[in-house]
């Protein structure tokens, strides 16, 4: 006899089928990536949305796919935030990326964290041809797994062992004029980056490193051996960058239509702490779902509060 049930109607798995078969119908999304996003199998999903589920726990279901709804539906009632920015800071980052292309040298680029070092990268990355990013950190910090990372970021089938993985790796970027971009490349170890040297300069590629202000000290510190000068000498531009810049936050507020004297100063108080821009762009996009939610403007206050809010002050 078949396990298979016919489930009973109520109200609410009524309402979560019917939605999720109305995005479905309307192409907004496909029954396989549904499944993916609720952590369910497909032929579950199916099952479910069909009134038949064999054996299933029905309830769970109905809850997994009910969040996911919530979810979606809370995330299209937000405000969007303005696309990129081209602050003074992407500006400076965009320029020292784009001569290190151009040029086909390398270049550093270090400072303080939340100054949009990242996002001008990634900016920079899809905007130009032959231009691959990865990310550097402590389980990809030695020469296999950075050049495994690059090696994905490039579209290979590479091995997993350093001499084969280095000669694939240069055989693609070998003629392409490209740039290779390490961000978090204060995590790289000194193999790692004598490695990407040889690299850059056996391709002729760019190559552009990342990070905070360690990565710029591993090459000048305390352990300046004759190996880490022989690195830091091909170092070609060197851009450091410590706080947010006054025309970065007048260029954020601009782009999202804040021109109030007193709210523009308290953007400035709010990038001038740890985190800086990025602190400040979660700020105005919590306070800008605040006033969706309200049907009002953005205004000094919302801020305030939603600055409140992400720091834990009551």
């Amino acid at each position: 006899m078949s396990n298979v049930v016919t489930m009973e109607r109520n109200t609410e798995m009524d309402h979560v089928i019917n939605q999720c078969q109305t995005l479905i119908e309307s192409g907004e999304i496909t029954q396989s990536k549904l499944a993916r996003e609720v952590s369910l199998s497909a032929s579950v999903i199916s099952q479910y949305l069909n009134r038949r589920y064999d054996n299933g726990n029905l309830e769970s279901v109905t809850e997994k796919l009910g969040q996911w709804l919530a979810m979606r539906n809370a995330k299209r009632q937000s405000i969007v935030a303005p696309g990129f920015v081209q602050t003074q800071t992407a500006k400076q980052i965009l320029t020292a990326l784009a001569y290190a292309h151009a040029a086909e040298v390398i270049s550093v680029i270090f400072g303080a964290s939340g100054v949009g070092k990242t996002t001008t990268c990634r900016e920079y990355a899809q905007s130009n041809n032959n231009c691959w990013m990865i990310t550097a950190s402590p389980s990809c910090s030695g020469i296999a797994e950075c050049l495994y990372e690059l090696s994905l970021e490039l579209g290979l089938d590479a091995p997993r062992r350093k001499g084969p993985l280095s000669r694939q790796v240069k055989r693609r970027l070998m003629g392409t004029s490209g740039l290779v971009i390490v961000d978090e490349a204060d995590h790289l170890d000194y193999p790692a980056m004598e490695e990407l040297r040889i690299l850059q300069e056996q391709t002729g590629i760019g190559l552009v490193l990342v990070g905070n202000n360690r990565v710029y000290t591993q090459l000048t510190g305390g352990r300046r051996t004759e190996d880490f000068a022989r690195l830091f000498s091909r170092i070609a531009k060197k851009v450091g960058i410590h706080k947010a810049k006054q025309n970065d936050v007048s260029a954020i507020a601009a782009a999202w239509a804040i021109n109030d004297t007193n709210t523009i100063k308290l953007l400035q108080q709010i990038a001038d702490r740890p985190g800086a821009l990025r602190l400040l762009n979660q700020t105005l996009r919590m306070a800008a779902t605040i006033a969706n939610g309200k049907g009002t403007a953005l205004n000094e206050e919302l801020i305030r509060a939603a600055f409140k809010d992400l720091e834990g002050n009551e």
